[in-house]
């Protein structure tokens, strides 16, 4: 009678290999997700005060990372009233387009509050942002002999200010 064996063979090649990353499957890599355990490569692994994280592991909601410092508001404000400022010359000066440079000015000032405060998000941030929009938009106006409280302008703080809110605070 013959007997069957059924122990596996492993070859030379099989005792080498790494996992592959997650979301680069031809990136062997031997680093894992510090929260997941998933594979990553260094390509696409967030460098955490806990160690390595995949991306999705990464992302935080604002509350977890904290209030951000005096400091980093500050930045944030002024980043934020230098991009609303020059926006608000060139919307004075174009007066035709409006609402959809509104939406483009907020969308900027919130990008503008973000990278002040070196990428973060939070609702005091957002706060920051609006403040940023009101302070440097009415400021040139008020600069160039307009009424900061005319409709136009109203509706310009409004639109504006609220992306800006959404973009700086992390709710877009």
């Amino acid at each position: 009678m013959a007997r069957f064996s059924y122990a596996w063979v492993v070859t030379a090649d099989q005792t080498n290999l790494a996992p592959t990353c997650v979301n680069h499957p031809k990136v062997e890599t031997r680093l894992t997700c510090s929260n997941c355990g998933d594979p990553i490569c260094t390509r696409c692994m967030v460098a955490t005060a806990v160690g390595q994280k995949c991306p999705r592991c990464a992302r935080q909601t604002g509350r977890a990372k904290g209030s951000p410092e005096p400091a980093v508001l500050a930045r944030a404000f002024g980043a934020g009233v230098a991009a609303a400022a020059a926006g608000a010359v060139v919307f004075v000066f174009l007066p035709f387009v409006g609402i959809l440079l509104a939406l483009a000015h907020g969308f900027v000032v919130g990008a503008a509050v973000r990278w002040g405060a070196r990428r973060r998000t939070h609702t005091w941030l957002g706060i920051v942002a609006v403040v940023a929009v009101l302070v440097g938009f009415g400021g040139v106006i008020l600069l160039l002999g307009g009424n900061p409280l005319a409709a136009r302008w109203l509706l310009a703080y409004l639109l504006s200010g609220g992306l800006a809110f959404a973009r700086a605070s992390g709710a877009w």
